[in-house]
């Protein structure tokens, strides 16, 4: 897998980033309020939304209005211009029948709304992962390479559900409460699934999620990790011995805005797995209708 290439700050974003650390920073004990203050820079990423020629130009102005909307009341860990890129991958084709996306890590729901909101026009459906206890403890290998993240990110489902209620589309959620290696990791997502986001801050939950979606992606299916940034999950996605074990090739990986990568593969004959109460209940189904005809 080719190395994407790392593009230090500009001088520009540099010395901005001083001023707001000297200036800014300590006048704003909120983070919410440090957020908003920082949209007034990043919310020219979402120009992006505005060329989505699958919605109307009434529908564009709303996502983007709505969007903003919840970076001014939500608190969270993304830039506008990284939701964008999610959101010009998913809205490329509306859903086929039983299309998912997957979002695997939530906080408090900001980009959860947001993706709902888009799945609602494009006709998939949402499915939720988190364990709402915050990050998963780190190994002491991880603590030693890059920050510790153990415990942050800690938000209950009510507080997701309330802003998906607030700002978002809740009717397209599903929302699946627990680690990863006991939802995801377990077995592979019974759907299509379609785009998946993962922000789980660790190699250890970035590897469960794999192995809860990747077998199940569409023949267009892209995965984006926004956790590129923290290098025991760029080595982990970079690694061609991750991808042996799904026997279809490693992925093309691009570096994208912020601490945004994405992974696509080549188009392939897509193989839609189902849990065995699905397959049981497909199999009754058929056996009504079969027997009707002979009747």
């Amino acid at each position: 897998m080719k190395r994407p290439s790392e593009s230090p700050p500009s001088s520009r974003e540099q010395r901005l980033r001083e001023w707001y650390v000297r200036w800014i920073h300590p006048r704003l004990p909120r983070e919410l309020d440090r957020q908003r203050v920082k949209l007034l820079y990043y919310i020219w990423g979402y120009w992006p939304l505005l060329r989505l020629q699958a919605l109307t130009v009434v529908d564009r102005l709303k996502l983007l209005m709505r969007f903003v909307r919840i970076d001014w009341n939500v608190l969270h860990s993304h830039q506008p211009g990284e939701i964008a890129s999610v959101c010009t991958v998913l809205a490329q084709r509306p859903a086929r029948r039983g299309e998912v996306m997957v979002e695997a890590g939530c906080w408090n729901g900001g980009a959860s709304a947001k993706f709902s909101l888009l799945c609602a026009l494009c006709g998939y459906r949402l499915r939720i992962y988190d364990s709402f206890e915050g990050v998963e403890p780190m190994t002491s290998a991880e603590k030693q390479r890059g920050y510790d993240f153990s415990g942050e990110y800690v938000a209950s489902d009510a507080t997701l559900r309330d802003n998906l209620q607030r700002f978002g589309a809740p009717d397209v959620c599903s929302i699946h409460k627990g680690w990863f290696a006991a939802t995801l990791a377990r077995s592979p997502v019974s759907d299509v699934v379609r785009v998946v986001f993962i922000d789980c801050d660790s190699a250890k939950g970035t590897q469960e999620v794999l192995l809860g979606v990747v077998p199940s992606l569409a023949g267009d299916g892209v995965v984006f990790s926004q956790d590129f940034h923290i290098a025991p999950v760029r080595e982990l996605l970079l690694d061609p011995g991750t991808w042996e074990r799904y026997g279809r090739g490693g992925p093309s990986l691009e570096r994208l805005c912020g601490h945004l990568a994405m992974l696509r593969w080549r188009r392939h004959s897509e193989r839609r797995v189902l849990a065995d109460r699905r397959r049981a209940a497909e199999r009754r189904v058929a056996g009504r209708r079969l027997a009707a005809g002979v009747a």
